[in-house]
């Protein structure tokens, strides 16, 4: 239960996208074919301190992420507190970030929850967007203790 809301609360997170000009040039009086740059979208930073909600098949709950990012990889530590019973969790999360896009996956070891679910270990994967100081996903997975982990959803944002 806790893992599973702790899968939860790990979920989450998405990025910015950037914007790319092309180019034209023509000259003279015959006719002229446009060139086209290649566009590099630039990616969300993801990088600092994230909080907010994620609810799961097993709850809601409050999550934060503090995240380090390196080009298009990111990493950090996530921290859970499930609603209903104040049970505390604790992992990892990393993922990579393409433009406004995230992928991610969440993992809370065994010992890494409090109170009866100590000896559970859960691990999530999902995907979302960032939008400035917003990040917004969708997760699934596991908990050794409770099972499947279906229809989380995360939403964070940069502190």
């Amino acid at each position: 239960m806790i893992l599973t809301r702790l899968s939860r609360v790990l979920a989450g997170a998405v990025l910015g996208a950037g914007l790319v000009s092309a180019g034209c040039s023509g000259g003279g009086s015959s006719p002229t074919t446009p060139s086209t740059s290649p566009s590099t979208p630039s990616n969300a930073s993801v990088g600092g301190s994230w909080s907010g909600t994620a609810t799961d098949s097993s709850g809601a709950g409050l999550m934060t992420w503090a995240l380090t990012q390196a080009g298009t990889t990111f990493s950090g530590t996530l921290t859970m507190t499930d609603n209903s019973t104040g049970t505390k969790g604790s992992g990892t999360v990393s993922g990579t970030v393409s433009g406004a896009s995230v992928s991610f996956t969440m993992a809370v070891p065994s010992g890494g929850a409090d109170g009866s679910y100590t000896t559970c270990s859960a691990s999530m994967s999902g995907s979302g967007t960032v939008s400035g100081a917003s990040l917004s996903g969708s997760y699934t997975g596991t908990n050794s203790c409770t099972g499947s982990v279906s229809s989380g959803t995360v939403t964070l944002s940069k502190q």
